[in-house]
């Protein structure tokens, strides 16, 4: 996605012998645009510069390995620490779920063209602090271990196990993990625990228009190591969508995506036959089962983001962010959303809900 701001993703509640709740997770994802990136070759310290506000070091402290981690928010009390075990990389997304033995799970997409997706296993449950990170190798269809004591490579390139966490994408690849086509939000299906993972595009590959993958972990275990993958839709015209980026479920299984076709190129070239970014709704099951269709539109240059179903079903949130984007005259704004008339745009969030929301999940 186009976002380059933290965003708060949704976390799921677990039961142990009382009810307790998880505090919220905060993604830190395309830190490298802004704080650029650190580089270790022949025992020397490089530090690449981002491609947007480079002198932040003259404001700020911190190196960019600060930065890229998921943070964990008590929303009570506004406590934040980061949760070094589950990575660092540009997290889109920290999809929290239980492995059969009741230990929290943790999947995130690495929203960057030729990155990863990795699955974190907690050791204990009720926390997210400790445990092992994975990393999906989509082909042969397993969870490969980013422990350094488990892999030579590992411990013949870095020095402990937080240089691995630090540095997961090098840490990746010599494990050798499937390079993705920008890996962004995951969800998981309430009726059957696949796995649904939201490949935006890759133009250097030539994928312009994205997928949307499923895995299937063998037994139904979130904590398996084990897993068979298939793409369960492709974009494009004749899907009728380009560029997925978010994902939820409703009540009933059924699958709703917003997608992410950027500014620059909105409306252009291969992408002038899909309008606007937009929802979309896939049933899941039924006569439609499947079949993708478009539920609402996005104002000029703006994306929908983080669709999420308050707790009875009945009302979908949804973000709309960036409206206006890439305005170059502020006398004539590419869009007003929401207030209309002479107001410049603002991002905002929506409340969907009626009869017609009702007559799709209900």
């Amino acid at each position: 996605m186009s976002d380059r701001f933290d965003r708060r993703r949704r976390t799921r509640r677990r039961k142990r012998s009382a009810r307790r709740r998880w505090d919220s997770d905060r993604c830190e994802e395309n830190y490298d645009d802004f704080y650029g990136e650190t580089i270790f070759s022949s025992g020397k310290k490089t530090w690449l510069p981002g491609s947007n506000y480079n002198q932040w070091r003259d404001y700020y402290p911190n190196p960019p390995e600060h930065y890229g981690w998921v943070n964990e928010v008590d929303p009570f009390t506004g406590k934040a620490k980061k949760l070094v075990a589950l990575g660092r990389f540009a997290h889109e997304s920290a999809t929290v779920t239980l492995g059969n033995d009741g230990r929290p799970v943790v999947y995130s997409g690495d929203d960057h063209n030729n990155e990863c997706l990795y699955k974190f296993i907690s050791n204990k449950r009720g926390s997210l602090e400790h445990g092992e990170l994975f990393v999906a190798d989509v082909v042969n269809g397993r969870w490969l271990s980013l422990n350094r004591n488990q892999h030579p490579g590992l411990q013949k390139r870095f020095k402990d196990q937080t240089d691995v966490l630090i540095h997961c994408r090098e840490a990746a690849r010599i494990v050798g993990a499937t390079l993705l086509d920008r890996p962004e939000d995951v969800e998981i299906d309430p009726n059957t625990k696949a796995v649904f993972v939201a490949l935006t595009n890759n133009k250097t590959k030539g994928n312009l228009h994205g997928s949307i993958m499923k895995i299937v972990e063998d037994g139904g275990d979130h904590a398996s190591l084990t897993f068979k993958a298939s793409t369960f839709q492709t974009g494009g015209t004749s899907a009728g969508f380009s560029c997925p980026d978010n994902l939820a479920f409703d009540r009933k299984g059924n699958l709703w995506m917003t997608n992410d076709i950027s500014d620059s190129v909105l409306n252009k070239g291969p992408y002038q036959p899909f309008g606007n970014n937009s929802l979309f709704y896939i049933p899941m099951s039924g006569k439609n089962a499947g079949e993708v269709i478009r539920v609402a539109t996005a104002p000029m240059t703006a994306e929908f983001t983080g669709p999420s179903f308050s707790p009875d079903g009945r009302t979908l949130f949804l973000s709309v962010q960036h409206p206006g984007e890439g305005t170059e005259d502020l006398s004539r704004p590419l869009s007003r959303w929401p207030e209309g008339g002479t107001s410049m745009p603002k991002s905002s969030v929506v409340a969907i809900s009626g009869p017609s929301l009702d007559a799709l999940i209900l």
